[in-house]
């Protein structure tokens, strides 16, 4: 897969499965935004990778629509348009609040706003310039806890998972695919709060991985550049679950 003069977006591209995302598409020849609410991170990003001519950090919340705008407007003055875009920011905090019920309500809003709205609001920002370039691919992050009833989480992914098939028929006329991806238990930063590798092991074993693996990112990030290259040009609306068979559906 070569991504020469291409220019990607990845949200939530400053640590995890939205780093590997960045350190890969650079790696072959893309030029990308790294766009994230923590701009120091980001730029920390841009400064241990060392592709700087073809890296930008922007301050980028997901959650508000005019700030997914300016991130693009950056993109397009830095690197003249956008191709890609990655919908990888969200919040694996979500996953402490089991409860619809007992969920404080603006907490339920922010999770909802991030994890879920944030990716429409990036994809309509994102889109006009796509268009100004002929086409493009957008790989939204879904997950397998979209299918494991655990609150607000499992909501916002299957709404991810909704938004995608959407996107993907609204978007084909404008030569733009749209997938997601739909990652099982990885070891990431935001993940080790919750549980250790060990315990993500035994976690996903207990809800039916055949294996004792835990993904690194790169594993997740590999299979998301094959749905934005040209060797899946006719892959369209499909949830791809990257979980190691912990969730078979038929």
């Amino acid at each position: 897969m070569s991504f020469d003069n291409k220019v990607a977006i990845v949200t939530g591209g400053a640590q995890g499965m939205g780093r590997e995302y960045v350190r890969l598409l650079v790696e072959q020849g893309a030029c990308v935004v790294i766009a994230d609410i923590n701009q120091d991170q980001a730029q920390k990003v841009v400064d241990e990778l060392g592709f700087k001519d073809q890296l930008l950090a922007v301050r980028t919340d997901v959650g508000d629509l005019t700030s997914c705008e300016a991130c693009v407007l950056a993109a397009e003055e830095r690197f003249g348009g956008v191709d890609y875009l990655i919908n990888n920011a969200g919040l694996l905090s979500a996953a402490a609040f089991p409860s619809l019920i007992d969920i404080p309500v603006e907490k339920y809003r922010q999770i909802t706003e991030v994890m879920l709205n944030g990716q429409l609001w990036m994809a309509r920002a994102a889109v006009p310039a796509m268009r100004r370039r002929g086409g493009g691919a957008i790989v939204n992050v879904s997950s397998i806890g979209a299918y494991q009833a655990t609150g607000v989480y499992s909501l916002t992914k299957l709404g991810v998972n909704g938004l995608t098939i959407n996107l993907a028929r609204e978007l084909a006329k404008d030569n733009i695919r749209v997938n997601a991806v739909a990652p099982g238990t990885v070891a990431t930063e935001g993940m080790q709060p919750l549980m250790s590798v060990e315990q993500m092991a035994q976690w996903g074993q207990m809800l039916g991985r055949p294996t004792d693996r835990v993904a690194t990112p790169d594993l997740i990030a590999q299979v998301g550049l094959f749905l934005l290259s040209d060797a899946a040009s006719y892959v369209r609306g499909q949830i791809i679950a990257v979980d190691d068979g912990q969730q078979i559906r038929l």
